[in-house]
């Protein structure tokens, strides 16, 4: 145990930190390579377990097929991860895809979803079933960030929409990391935020138009193409 430790504080220090805030920040710290190169350290479990949250992260890489398929394929691949406290990041992460995705179905002109159900992760398929027609589901309280969203997508402004929810992830990231510095939780922390860096530093205004209107010409229909790396 005491080896496995001094292995990954080793992993943790070899690597230049993230910049504080990500909105300024223009390239990731480290390079792909080098950076599977440092992860190359961790046992088979994490690594495992690493490649599982990735991959649910990258929607491409679970698979086509219905909205409910592919949530119910994503449901069994988080259960398969080892640790509790990232079972609960990576889950944050699906029921925010999966608000997005309300928001962009319904402003797409899709209808209600019938018998009061939702394909998604979390409580919130509740409430956005039951509240389909109310602006942001009844559950703005809770949910600060949500009516800027849903005015984001009412106006098509996909790039500040991105903006708004890299820097959230970003955030929350942020907060859940200050939990844990050298052990394999905060290496995937780190992973997790490198792999947001990426992909706010090769966003533009233009891409994400471009993907906006790909997405409507789609009709939507799978939710998990949306928004799907983050």
């Amino acid at each position: 145990m005491i080896a496995e430790r001094f292995k990954y504080t080793m992993l943790l220090a070899s690597l230049p930190p993230h910049a504080p805030d990500l909105l300024s920040t223009t390239q990731t710290p480290v390079s792909r390579i080098q950076l599977d190169k440092r992860l190359a350290l961790l046992d088979a479990r994490d690594a495992e377990d690493l490649q599982r949250i990735e991959t649910l992260l990258h929607w491409s890489h679970v698979g086509m097929g219905t909205d409910e398929e592919i949530v119910r394929k994503s449901h069994e691949m988080l259960e398969l991860i080892n640790d509790d406290f990232l079972k609960n990041l990576i889950r944050w992460r699906l029921e925010l895809r999966t608000l997005v995705s309300a928001l962009r179905k319904r402003h797409a002109g899709m209808p209600a979803p019938e018998k009061n159900t939702f394909a998604g992760f979390g409580k919130w398929p509740f409430f956005i079933a039951r509240n389909w027609h109310e602006p942001d589901f009844g559950i703005a309280h809770l949910l600060p960030w949500l009516p800027q969203a849903r005015e984001l997508v009412a106006q098509n402004k996909s790039y500040e929409l991105e903006k708004l929810l890299l820097n959230l992830v970003w955030q929350h990231c942020a907060r859940e990391g200050s939990q844990h510095y050298f052990d394999f939780p905060a290496v995937v922390i780190y992973v997790l935020r490198w792999n947001v860096i990426n992909r706010w530093a090769n966003y533009n205004a233009a891409n994400a138009i471009e993907r906006f209107d790909q997405l409507v010409d789609a009709e939507l229909q799978d939710f998990m193409l949306d928004f799907g790396r983050i």
